[in-house]
Formats: C-alpha cells, structure tokens, sequence
C-alpha cells in the first residue's frame, strides 16, 4: 500500500467534506450552524488550508451523519460494520497453592 502525505489526506478531507455538505443540500453557513463552528474554518477545511483539530472533526461528521474516518479515507472505501471489539479471554487458572492473604 502505498503511503499517504499529510497533503494527500488534508485534500481527501476537503474533498469528502464539500461532497457531503453539498449532498444535503447545505451551505457552508448551513454547516458551521449545525456544528457550532465558524464559516471560515469550514471554506478553510473545503479549500485543503485548516489543520482541523479532532474535536471538530467530530462535530462535522456528526453533523453529516458518517464516521470521522469516513471524512479522510477515499471515495468508495467500505467500513467494517457491526465488528465487535476484541474480547480478552480468561486466562487458565493457576494450579498450585492458593495465594496467601495480605498480613495485616
């Protein structure tokens, strides 16, 4: 797989961003209202300038109804969906002599 630059994710991130706003029909003042963010780092973000934090990242996903990671991967890339979290499975128990309690 190929490596991606920090240039090539924030162009992915504009991109997505401005394709899905415009998917709802919404205007940058549209966005940044559901979001609680300014215009200006919305159209920042859209023209590949703004190094958005997480936080943010967060509110225009939520806004948009996807992922976070949906907003940087490219188009047509599927998430794995209904995945369950890694288990941790008990360990076997220890044969031998049972631990001694703490003295007190």
């Amino acid at each position: 797989m190929r490596r991606r630059t920090p240039a090539h994710t924030q162009r992915l991130l504009a991109r997505n961003v401005r394709e899905r706003r415009l998917h709802k029909s919404w205007t940058q003042y549209d966005l940044a209202d559901e979001t609680g963010l300014r215009q200006a780092l919305v159209s920042e973000i859209e023209a590949g300038k703004a190094n958005p934090t997480l936080l943010s990242l967060h509110k225009i996903a939520s806004a948009l109804g996807i992922q976070v990671a949906e907003l940087v991967l490219p188009q047509g890339t599927a998430l794995a969906q209904g995945t369950k979290p890694a288990v941790r499975r008990p360990t076997k128990k220890r044969r031998g002599r049972p631990l001694k309690p703490p003295s007190r």
